[in-house]
């Protein structure tokens, strides 16, 4: 009988028949037929042994002693050994033949005549059988794997030195083997499972697994093949309930490891034609070496269906260290601009990348202020594949552009734009407040939250005590410029600025909310729009000498953890490599080092006290009710702080904020609107180390002293950029600093102590 196996070929088995030459045998006795039947199975019968006739020679005998079970499923790979015993002289080889079927199923006369089998002096053998036929019986995550089997029967004789052949053994099993599997891994599928659109020439790479036994052991594939067709209804069910029906589009078998990576790889639209606006299903087959083959076909994996268009161009990532990570695509004559300080160090680099669509990056050049675009002369350097950064440039004034352009190979272009507008930096005045603090007016009873006006007269009065500082000039209420972000030129006109913030807790990923959060948030690159961010211009502030201090309402998501995707608010957070949310270890993921808080401000990890907490086996337990802070207290260890003995030793919660029936009533609760950084309990149990850049200026003392976050850091200098100086002839260097909690809340002397010390720090205290 005839099967058809899910590579849409015939698989013959051996079909039941009866031996040739028999119908004499219907007049002979049961008895008689029997024995000469066993006799057609076991070639060690002679005649003379039903015959009754005795020979000289004692024969020989053979049995195995390691082998599969009777019946047995067993591994396509199988090993035999077997012992021979002549009794009456010696063993001289012995013969062995394997068939596919069991003793039933397979053709006696396969195993008599001469050349049918095989002679050897060994005692063992190891065998690679065929399991070639789909066994749709059993279950091993259907939606990967499918098992395929094929019976066998090993037979074994033993000869001894005067030709007396034994009786022969045999032995049934069923070889299985898991089917191998395929999952194309380029073009890049922006929604995996579902459509995507493609280029008229597209490269398709795949990748194939054999598992030898289980899913998680497995070696390359031996061979390949894909199809294409086009996709019209059903076609991906009807592939994946009548294979047969499709042979014709499949091309032929490769082997995987074909030269020039023609089994892992092929160029589509070069001797087909792909009509734009067609839909096409194209997948991929893989055979191991027993025979089986990808018999499931999944658009999560092996499948991809498409749309085909015209190619848009590839797709252009550019960073610059500062001005961060932004992404571009197509011909657009819209330049992006950036407003920067004369004298600014550029170092843009980049890269492209076309698998969206399937194509390849051909090349790339670039040329600040090119006059004619195509003329190859005007442009810095000739289109090359390794040309992905320009060298530093620095300008003083003016407009400048530079041009990237990157080309597919398929000769569709994206062209970048950026335009560089100076301009001059003045550092003429003392003292900026950029009050980016959201309250509003309203019954003012439990001193939960200060209201618009009690926040502004309090932030005025301590801005006072800056020489030079006037409310009516100096201050930028982003509530007023309807949230918009403070030009860079306004900060450049100030050595210092106070940036004091709220919580980030009632606004929006789309432009609603503090402008904080808008400014210090870090994006990865894969959440990058084709707008890129916001530039984040604080750093370069104090890069070029300006100094900061900003604080504000740091619960839950605001303060420092603006930096973090909302979720990835998970906390304690590891800067460095949990962008993403907790992790065990860093791994290869590090994106964190280039956000304002690791980089600039030093800070290793993230705390809270009111907030979403981590659930590692090691985590200790987080109670707001245990954690919140009772005071803060200077920290005199630190080398830094120690240099500044008219910061308060002790600061405490206004009195106003802690009287009976108040929301922050000690006999209530304990602060919540904080911040924490470096906390020791979680630095010490993940080895994560302190570096020396970071100077803690106070520590809280929590509501109980088993809390795990007792002593951890509130506030910290910020030392990074310490020494630059500002271009204004009374410029000083000096650190700025970071509290992660608003002062409003706390005692009004030691608030003014702490202000006074950082003003004189920034040499414009009104003395």
């Amino acid at each position: 009988m005839t099967a058809i196996s899910r590579t849409g070929m015939n698989i013959s088995r051996f079909p039941l028949r009866a031996p040739r030459g028999t119908a004499w045998l219907k007049a002979a006795p049961a008895f008689f037929l029997a024995c000469a039947a066993v006799c057609a199975l076991l070639p060690g019968c002679s005649e003379e042994s039903y015959l009754g006739m005795k020979a000289d020679n004692q024969l020989p005998t053979v049995h195995l002693t390691s082998s599969p079970l009777e019946g047995d499923t067993t591994n396509y790979k199988v090993t035999f050994h077997w012992l021979g015993n002549d009794e009456d002289g010696t063993i001289d080889h012995y013969e062995y033949i394997l068939l596919s079927g069991n003793p039933i199923g397979f053709d006696p006369e396969d195993t008599t005549g001469t050349g049918k089998w095989t002679k050897t002096y060994l005692t063992d053998r190891t065998f690679e059988v065929a399991a070639d036929e789909y066994n749709d019986d059993i279950e091993i995550n259907r939606s990967l794997y499918s098992k395929f089997v094929r019976t066998h029967t090993f037979f074994l004789r033993a000869v001894d030195d005067r030709h007396g052949v034994s009786r022969t053994v045999h032995r049934s099993f069923t070889a299985f083997t898991l089917a191998p599997t395929a999952s194309i891994s380029y073009p890049k599928n922006p929604h995996p499972g579902q459509g995507q659109f493609l280029s008229p020439k597209v490269v398709f790479v795949w990748e194939c697994r054999d598992p030898i036994d289980t899913p998680w052991n497995s070696q390359a594939a031996d061979s390949v093949r894909y199809l294409l067709h086009p996709d019209r209804y059903m076609v991906l069910e009807n592939l994946n309930k009548h294979p047969e029906q499709f042979e014709m589009y499949w091309s032929p078998w490769k082997s995987y490891d074909a030269p020039g990576d023609s089994g892992r790889t092929t160029l589509l639209g070069d001797d087909e034609i792909l009509e734009i606006g067609h839909m096409y299903l194209f997948a991929v087959q893989a055979m191991d070496e027993a025979g089986a083959v990808t018999s499931i076909f999944d658009p999560m994996s092996n499948v991809r269906q498409f749309l085909v268009q015209k190619p848009t161009g590839p797709l252009i990532f550019i960073t610059e260290p500062y001005l961060g990570k932004y992404k571009f695509l197509g011909i657009d004559s819209t330049p992006r601009q950036f407003y920067l300080p004369q004298g600014f160090v550029l170092n843009f680099s980049w890269y492209a990348d076309a698998s969206l669509y399937g194509g390849t990056v051909a090349s790339y050049r670039y040329g600040w202020d090119v006059e004619d675009l195509g003329n190859p002369d005007h442009w810095e350097v000739t289109a090359a594949p390794h040309h992905k950064a320009a060298p530093e440039k620095t300008f003083y004034s003016g407009i400048h552009t530079l041009y990237i352009e990157t080309a597919d190979n398929f000769g569709e272009k994206t062209l970048v734009q950026i335009e560089i507008i100076i301009f001059p930096t003045s550092f003429t005045k003392n003292l900026l407040w950029i009050d980016d603090f959201k309250s509003g007016e309203f019954p003012q009873t439990i001193y939960a939250m200060p209201t618009e006006s009690q926040h502004d007269q309090f932030w005025a009065n301590l801005c006072s005590r800056a020489e030079g500082f006037s409310p009516e000039s100096d201050v930028y209420d982003t509530n007023e410029h309807n949230y918009r972000l403070p030009d860079m030129q306004l900060l450049w006109k100030y050595k210092n600025v106070i940036w004091t913030f709220s919580s980030e807790d009632r606004v929006d990923d789309y432009g609603q909310g503090t402008c904080w959060t808008k400014l210090i948030r870090f994006i990865p690159e894969d959440y990058i729009s084709d707008e890129g961010k916001v530039f984040n211009y604080l750093p370069t502030y104090m890069k070029y000498g300006g100094h900061l201090w900003t604080c504000g309402k740091s619960d839950r998501s605001g303060g420092l953890a603006g930096t973090l995707n909302r979720y990835s608010r998970i906390f304690p957070c590891y800067l460095k490599c949990e962008m993403y949310g907790p992790r065990s270890g860093c791994g290869g993921d590090t994106t964190g080092v280039s956000t304002m808080a690791y980089r600039d401000y030093c800070v290793s990890v993230l705390d809270k006290v009111w907030d979403r907490f981590r659930s590692d086996p090691d985590m200790p337990l987080r109670r707001d009710d245990l954690d919140a802070l009772v005071y803060a207290y200077r920290d005199d260890t630190d080398p830094v702080t120690v240099e500044h003995p008219d910061l308060p030793e002790r600061l405490n919660l206004w009195s106003a904020v802690t009287r009976p029936g108040r929301f922050f009533d000690p006999a209530k609760r304990g602060f919540l609107y904080l911040e924490l950084y470096n906390p020791d309990y979680w630095m010490t149990r993940k080895g994560i180390p302190q570096r020396s850049c970071f100077h803690p200026i106070f520590r809280m003392r929590a509501r109980s002293w088993y809390s795990a976050v007792d002593n951890a850091c509130i506030g910290f200098w910020v030392t990074r950029h310490e020494n630059a100086v500002g271009n204004a002839p009374d410029c000083v260097p000096a650190k700025s600093v970071h509290f992660g909690f608003p002062f409003w809340f706390f005692n009004r002397q030691q608030v003014d102590s702490i202000a006074d010390a950082i003003f004189r720090e920034w040499h414009i205290l009104f003395e």
